[in-house]
């Protein structure tokens, strides 16, 4: 199994029979709900599907796959998501096949694909790899697989020795207890799970909230004492463990 990654999605391709590109968290529609809140940002729609579907033709994938959350309104389709949903698959239709596994800001989003297009959001296997959004417990079928997953949006922030920090999206490395699938599972079955960072530039949730109050089945099922961090690049950036104990020290 081969694994490249792409640090201007961030996106994951992982090639076993074929090469299979992963993107997380597109949230299309983002600026017109930040609008209610008093966050008034110009759309930044086509910049984004122009910088996805670049990557795609970088890539050259044999499957996209949107690990969920394409659009951002729950529950809904905003007018701007409306446009922008339609012209993203548009695009990706032009450059390579691609399916979705719908998160939990996806409501409706079946409007918009073929029915090919989507997958079960508990999971499902392709290519020998697990997929899903993240926001459901995984179905028992992608056990003893690596599994991807979006939905935690995750975002660390390092420091040196002189306090100059970087804060940048990530990607979480790790194990998940076996019984998150079910009461039969097989305990000598070890599930591997790559979180994949969020692909819109105006979300992100660092890593020491998430693990300190984990939100999700599968944020609550890692394995924090073998996880690790990399960076958009697939640097490697430190075992989770360590950034939390140190994280805790320094705001204390």
């Amino acid at each position: 199994m081969n694994i490249d990654f792409f640090p201007d999605g961030p996106a994951v391709q992982i090639e076993e029979e074929s090469r299979i590109l992963f993107f997380a968290d597109i949230h299309m529609g983002i600026e017109h709900e930040l609008q209610k809140h008093g966050f008034h940002f110009r759309t930044k729609g086509k910049e984004r599907i122009t910088r996805i579907c670049n990557l795609i033709k970088e890539a050259e994938p044999d499957l996209v796959v949107i690990l969920g959350d394409v659009k951002h309104r729950i529950p809904g389709t905003s007018f701007q998501e409306f446009y922008e949903l339609q012209d993203l698959f548009l695009a990706i239709r032009k450059i390579s096949p691609f399916c979705v596994t719908p998160g939990n800001h996806d409501p409706g989003i079946e409007e918009f694909l073929k029915p090919e297009e989507i997958r079960n959001k508990e999971g499902s296997l392709i290519d020998q790899v697990g997929a899903l959004h993240g926001h459901m417990v995984p179905d028992p079928a992608i056990q003893g697989r690596l599994i991807l997953c979006g939905h935690h949006h995750p975002i660390v922030s390092l420091s040196d020795q002189v306090g100059v920090a970087l804060r940048t999206p990530c990607f979480i490395l790790g194990e998940l207890d076996p019984h998150i699938f079910s009461e039969e599972n097989n305990e000598d079955e070890i599930s591997r799970i790559l979180m994949v960072p969020s692909c819109n530039e105006l979300t992100g949730y660092g890593i020491e909230k998430t693990f300190r109050s984990p939100f999700s089945p599968l944020s609550r099922s890692l394995v924090i004492e073998s996880a690790e961090i990399l960076l958009p690049d697939g640097t490697y950036a430190g075992d989770l463990l360590s950034h939390l104990q140190n994280d805790t020290k320094a705001s204390s």
